[in-house]
Order: structure tokens, then C-alpha cells, then sequence
């Protein structure tokens, strides 16, 4: 069962604390920006736990929409970051910033495989996108009547880490062909998690409390010439 994602409620824009202080932005014009990347952030949330229910049926639509959902997360917050000053930020470090960075290179190569470039994905090698496989559908194994009957050296693993060539349970699988392995005779499957695409969502906002957290400390007196 995948978790809920931590909502925003604890950063608050009524006390201009943490985030919410103006004086930490390069210009005070970008304060009605930041909030409207935080209402992005909080719709995404509100919409990603409300899509849980939905998951174990899960149709190709929701798949792509949750996909969606946690590239908009990581967009905002990539955002916001950029709104505020660097000598503000110079001392912020985040625990998880090496998970990060991976869930950031994992949610890019799925959103560039499922929505943006599924016929020509090139571009991230890591996760074995390197242009040799061409994604034709997005599958729920419960609906595929197919996939019991698939070989095993026909079925891959993604992750984080990669890709793998194993066999192991996932929540959805793309559908795919390779040119370099047999020129597109055979299909083979893509298997994904829904928790790996809910956790890239978490780590985020895990590090958007733990920048407030550092904002709240900050004095605007330190950082006057």
C-alpha cells in the first residue's frame, strides 16, 4: 500500500515565516510567485493521495497523471529554490540530497519515456533509455492477459538504482520494443513501482521543510553589508 504524501500545513504563509519571509527572495516582486508554486505544490499533493484509492485498477491514465503530478512537484520546488537568494541558501544542506538526485534522474527518465518522448527517449542511458527501446503502451499486469504468459528475460526492473534485468512484482509496466536486441521482433516489459514515483514526491517536500526549517533561523540583520 502506498503512503500518503505529507501535505503542507505545517508551512504556513500567514506568519511570514520560513519560506513565507520576503526578504529572502531575490525580489520582493516574486513573493506572489512563490506562493503560486506552493499552491502548485499543495494541489499535487492533494491530488496524488487522492489517487491512491485508485492505484491497485490503476488505467494507463492514472498512471501518466500521478507521473505527471510528481514532475510538477519537482518543477515548483526547483522553482521556488531559484526565487530565493544564494548567500541565503549557501549554508542550507539537505540529509537525503544523494537520494534525491537519483529520484530526480528516475522521475526525468519516466516522464521522458511515458509522456514527453516514448518513441525516442535517448538521453538517459543510466536507467537504459539510450534510445534502443520504443515504449508502444503503459500496462496495468492486471489487466494484460499477456504478462503471465511472458518470459522472464522478457521482463525488466526500474528503479532508482537503474534497470534490471530481473523479473520482479510492479504496479505497471511499459510495453516495449528494442532495436538493438532482436529490431523490434519481440515486445518486452518495463516494470515500475507507484511507491518509487510517490517517494521522488516525498523526498521533496522533505526537503522543502527542511529549508523552511533553515529559513526560520535566519536573521535579515546577518546578511546586511
Amino acid at each position: 500500500m502506498v503512503e500518503k504524501v505529507r501535505n503542507l500545513n505545517d508551512i504556513s504563509c500567514n506568519n511570514r515565516k520560513g519560506i513565507y519571509k520576503r526578504w529572502i527572495l531575490n525580489s520582493k516582486n516574486d513573493y506572489h510567485r512563490l506562493c503560486d508554486y506552493m499552491q502548485k505544490i499543495n494541489y499535487s499533493i492533494q491530488d496524488l493521495n487522492n489517487e491512491i484509492a485508485l492505484l491497485e485498477n490503476a488505467h494507463m491514465k492514472d498512471i501518466i497523471y500521478v507521473i505527471i503530478l510528481s514532475v510538477w512537484i519537482q518543477e515548483a520546488f526547483e522553482k521556488i529554490y531559484k526565487l530565493m537568494r544564494s548567500d541565503v541558501l549557501q549554508n542550507f544542506s539537505y540529509g537525503k540530497e544523494d537520494e534525491l538526485k537519483k529520484a530526480k534522474k528516475y522521475i526525468n527518465a519516466i516522464r521522458s519515456f511515458a509522456i514527453a518522448h516514448p518513441l525516442s527517449t535517448s538521453r538517459h542511458s543510466d536507467f537504459g533509455f539510450d534510445g534502443n527501446y520504443i515504449c508502444i503502451d503503459i500496462r496495468n499486469p492486471k489487466r494484460d492477459i499477456t504478462f503471465g504468459f511472458t518470459k522472464n528475460d522478457w521482463v525488466r526492473r526500474l528503479d532508482f538504482e537503474g534497470l534490471h534485468e530481473k523479473r520482479e512484482p510492479a504496479d505497471f509496466f511499459f510495453y516495449v520494443y528494442s532495436e538493438k536486441d532482436d529490431a523490434m521482433k519481440f515486445f518486452r516489459y518495463i516494470g515500475c513501482c507507484f511507491s518509487d514515483i510517490y517517494n521522488v514526491a516525498r523526498l521533496y517536500i522533505d526537503k522543502l521543510y527542511a529549508l523552511d526549517n533553515y529559513l526560520m533561523k535566519q536573521k535579515k540583520a546577518d546578511y546586511e553589508v
